[in-house]
């Protein structure tokens, strides 16, 4: 039961992106808790880093259309969380051997169909919410939200799922690199594609 209890201790402190050495929390300093953390917490300062230049980037359309930046949060936020919950499932079969199985293309292209089938579902509701309750009468940015969920949670999906491979391959700890790298991608791919979809979907006349 100890033994049990201090892998599943490692890999939830791992899923953080934390390291877990078994030592009791009040018996760690607070410059060793920083020290552990930081790290990771660098890491996505400088994936936050990339996506602010990338709507630097993007800032005539933003400007142009004001409404766009509304929903950002929502995609970046909610794509995290589809790729969260595949590289968790992935994780813990690999922990548990359910998945070899199958087979690592097997499971990524299951994943990538349920991203799917969420990015669907999700991506109708945002569509129907936005439209009707954020930013009404501006229907095409309601689409243009819409379809950028249903891509953005495909991406994370196949992310999610194939980036815990991916580092097993490399002899890296999936839980521990599997996060920030996910953030990584959702946050800087989905910004992209957000805004570039706009560009197709907006009318013309719309932007500058």
């Amino acid at each position: 039961m100890d033994i049990l209890e201090k892998e599943t201790t490692k890999d939830i402190y791992a899923l953080g992106g934390l390291q877990a050495d078994g030592d009791n929390y009040f018996q760690i300093s607070l410059l060793t808790v920083a020290r552990r953390r930081v790290v990771w917490l660098l890491v996505l300062l400088v994936t936050n880093s990339i996506t602010a230049s990338i709507l630097k980037t993007q800032r005539e359309i933003l400007q142009d259309v004001v409404a766009l930046s509304f929903f950002i949060p929502l995609l970046t936020g909610t794509g995290g969380n589809v790729g969260a919950q595949s590289s968790t499932v992935v994780i813990r079969g690999m922990n548990t051997d359910e998945i070899w199985s199958l087979g690592s293309f097997q499971v990524i292209r299951r994943e990538a169909i349920a991203g799917a089938v969420l990015g669907v579902i999700l991506g109708t509701l945002a569509t129907i919410w936005a439209s009707v309750f954020i930013v009404p009468g501006q229907i095409a940015v309601a689409i243009a939200v819409g379809i950028s969920l249903l891509a953005i949670s495909l991406l994370a999906s196949v992310a999610g799922s194939a980036l815990p491979f991916l580092f097993r391959s490399l002899k890296l700890d999936p839980a521990l690199m599997s996060a920030p790298s996910i953030t990584t991608a959702v946050d800087v791919l989905g910004v992209l594609i957000y805004l570039n979809l706009a560009r197709m979907i907006l009318p013309s006349n719309s932007l500058n």
